[in-house]
């Protein structure tokens, strides 16, 4: 028995140290509240929603980022919303009084949480609309336009203040009524249309409406820009994924580093042997294909680099 305690303690403990080091490795990010000025009314908290969700899609072996609860915990003065004061702030149909953060308070706030970088950003436009024409007693269509706008989402580096970048996203999603409604028979999304608010923000059946697909489209180039922000200058992040030459013809190479990983056009990168790590050469990546795919140029090494090199940035 007190063999079997040792071994699952030693275990436990081999798990805690892989843990601290993944995160070690890796970069904390605080998203705070955004500044909703969508004029949305509804039972959405946007300005924490999308937030929340953006934090989401950043979320991954190298990020680690606070839960939007944490990050309200050390706000002064917020006091998390109950089911009741939700419900009836639908009927009030009155806009959540919202703080404006300055650089300062969030930067103070992020380094008690131990944070290396600090978001914050505007949600622009959350709408969805329907357009009809013809009798629908009789027949008609009708169309649906789902429309998100996030902008001014600022980087800071916690450490010393400095701002890194400034992105946005945006999505329209358009569903022209191709069919046609007869004796007013309510379709599918005419009950998406009325059931919307009911759903649960980031819900599974939300991700499947028109305004879920635009809020993902528009929230999706926002990360991929921040990781562009972020990731780019860090060779530890590059290290642990292993970026590598995946072909070589004439001169040229293509990696499996693209948009999504924060690759551009114009970025230089060495190249080192898989195997023992020797420095064999230099690339210079002339497009980026895919999220994942871009090309180069062999400035160096033309003859050494080989196919599995990793390639680390300049």
């Amino acid at each position: 028995m007190k063999r079997i305690i040792v071994v699952v303690t030693l275990i436990a403990c081999l798990f805690s140290m892989y843990g601290n080091i993944a995160v070690g490795a890796g970069k904390t990010i605080a998203v705070f509240p955004f500044y909703d000025d969508s004029g949305y009314r509804g039972p959405w908290l946007l300005y924490q929603e999308v937030p929340g969700m953006l934090g989401d899609m950043l979320y991954d072996e190298y990020f680690r980022v606070i839960s939007m609860d944490s990050v309200l915990a050390v706000m002064p003065g917020h006091k998390k919303p109950t089911m009741i004061s939700r419900f009836f702030s639908v009927f009030r149909n009155k806009k959540v009084r919202q703080k404006i953060l300055t650089d300062l308070e969030m930067l103070t706030m992020a380094r008690k949480m131990n944070a290396d970088y600090a978001i914050t950003g505007i949600v622009d436009n959350f709408n969805y609309s329907r357009k009809g024409a013809g009798d629908v007693l009789v027949g008609g269509y009708k169309s649906y336009v789902a429309k998100v706008k996030v902008s001014h989402v600022r980087v800071l580096r916690v450490t010393d203040g400095t701002p890194l970048g400034t992105v946005e996203g945006e999505s329209e999603k358009t569903e022209k009524g191709l069919g046609l409604e007869l004796f007013g028979k309510p379709r599918s999304r005419d009950l998406e249309f009325y059931s919307l608010d009911s759903l649960d923000y980031g819900s599974k059946r939300f991700l499947n409406t028109l305004m879920g697909e635009a809020a993902v489209e528009a929230l999706n180039q926002v990360q991929k820009e921040i990781r562009a922000i972020i990731t780019l200058p860090d060779t530890n992040w590059f290290s642990q994924k292993q970026f590598k030459i995946i072909s070589i013809s004439e001169g040229s190479v293509n990696v499996n580093a693209g948009s999504a990983d924060g690759i551009k056009p114009g970025d230089k990168f060495r190249v080192f042997t898989s195997e023992s790590g020797v420095l064999v050469g230099k690339i210079n990546i002339t497009s980026v294909w895919a999220d994942h795919i871009s090309k180069g140029e062999i400035l160096e090494g033309r003859d050494e680099i080989r196919l599995n090199d990793v390639i680390m940035p300049e």
